[in-house]
């Protein structure tokens, strides 16, 4: 089991991830060779998790966040797979092995999205 220091250590370097994925987000939703639907789509995703209007209440433990996390998580994944690798890495400001290791929570977090949602998704952002 880990150690409490174990702990906050993760709790640090998660914490780091976030200025970096907020820049991110907001880079490729502004970056003129992602296909317009592609950062609407990201954008209403966006506004989805800010909205009080929510599939699952986030008064409800857990369930409550989990559905803004997947959402905004297939959204960004949406917006990944649009830009490409190359203009992915070009927005990042942190280290490439982080950015994969980013890549994979992301598509195990939209994953788990039901398939009406990824399908929604896949139908408002084709990536062809």
């Amino acid at each position: 089991m880990p150690t409490q220091d174990e702990w906050k250590d993760a709790a640090r370097q998660a914490a780091a991830l976030v200025p970096n994925l907020v820049k991110l987000y907001g880079r490729l939703v502004a970056d003129s060779r992602v296909p317009f639907r592609a950062r609407v789509l990201a954008l209403a995703t966006l506004g989805y998790t800010i909205s009080p209007i929510d599939l699952v209440p986030d008064f409800i433990p857990f369930l409550g966040q989990v559905d803004d996390i997947i959402i905004v998580a297939s959204g960004l994944k949406r917006l990944a797979d649009a830009a490409g690798a190359e203009i992915l890495e070009e927005h990042w400001d942190g280290e490439q092995p982080v950015l994969e290791s980013v890549q994979t929570l992301v598509e195990a977090a939209a994953a788990l999205a039901p398939r009406p949602l990824r399908r929604a998704l896949e139908w408002a952002a084709p990536l062809s």
